[in-house]
């Protein structure tokens, strides 16, 4: 990333309002800048949109007066110094204009792909956690989707829940490989919260007071991994997500590691759960612990994250 923001900093530099002792956006803001629009860059974004990047451009100078506002250095809400205010909505506008800034945008875009590949696979990660941890899930909303927002009042924004309909009528009868072939539409995500809710609501004790045993990975990737048991007096379920996970993904345009790259990483059940096969409710998939062992690379095969429950 250092690297990344030295080049895109040279680039951007004609943008820079300087003075004989200071420049503005200043260096730290400036740094903040390509962190938050790597946090909020849409997915797929065509460089050339002008319209896409425009409004892009609208969000991101809002977020950024509010920023540095609140950051109290250069400007605040009590003390405003306006002319470094609009030299930063400036900047940022200049920044986002294709026809001042092809260069920077083309190689930020670039830059994007990875980070989106394994920020996706986060999100599933942490969707799928909260869904199945103890506690109440919480999803803010439009959630269901990607959210690419921004601090308040960016994440205020009208949710398109017609959207949000259409995709969640069709996500049950799309197989784990269409979900994942087409995870930039947001339909994989909203997959693993329709599917862990309906769990949810088909065994709540389970999830409501249901004992948490945390299990531990072991074998080649066993540190990528983070997994445990929910389990009552007559139900279990297992949740599987990577961790730490995105060199594995090997410049894979998906979120998904490949099942080679667990190698022999397995988690081992007690006395009582060994035998068993167990179900991914994710995927309809039937995974296999006849030895006491559940292979991650058999868990993980076709869909990013798992929630296996006993057969």
């Amino acid at each position: 990333m250092e690297r990344c923001v030295a080049k895109w900093s040279a680039m951007n530099e004609a943008l820079l309002v300087k003075t004989d002792d200071d420049r503005a956006p200043s260096a730290n803001d400036e740094w903040m800048f390509y962190q938050a629009l790597a946090g909020a860059w849409p997915f797929a974004l065509d460089t050339t949109d002008h319209g896409a990047l425009a409004a892009l451009a609208d969000r991101m100078a809002a977020f950024m007066l509010k920023a540095i506002k609140e950051a109290k250095v250069r400007t605040s809400w009590t003390g405003p110094d306006e002319p470094y205010e609009e030299a930063v909505k400036a900047f940022v506008r200049g920044a986002l204009d294709p026809a001042r800034s092809r260069a920077f945008l083309e190689d930020f875009s670039a830059a994007q792909g990875p980070l989106e590949v394994a920020g996706a696979l986060n999100s599933l990660s942490q969707t799928l956690l909260k869904l199945t941890a103890p506690g109440v899930p919480d999803i803010y909303q439009g959630g269901e989707l990607w959210d690419l927002s921004l601090v308040d009042p960016d994440n205020r924004r009208p949710v398109d829940f017609d959207a949000r309909r259409q995709l969640l009528d069709g996500h049950a009868s799309r197989d784990a490989a269409d979900l994942v072939a087409d995870w930039r539409s947001g339909a994989i995500k909203l997959s693993v919260v329709a599917k862990a809710l309906q769990l949810r609501a088909e065994e709540p004790s389970l999830f409501t007071t249901g004992d948490y045993t945390q299990l531990t990975a072991n074998g080649a990737r066993g540190q990528s991994i983070l997994a445990f048991l929910r389990s009552d007096d007559t139900h279990a379920a297992i949740a599987i997500v990577p961790l730490r996970a995105s060199a594995l993904l090997k410049g894979s345009g998906q979120p998904l590691v490949p099942a080679s790259a667990w190698g022999d990483t397995h988690l081992t059940l007690d006395a009582a759960r060994a035998g068993r096969r167990w179900r991914n409710v994710l995927t309809g998939e039937t995974v296999s612990a006849a030895d006491g062992r559940v292979n991650i690379a058999e868990a993980l095969k076709t869909f990013p994250v798992a929630l296996l429950v006993a057969g």
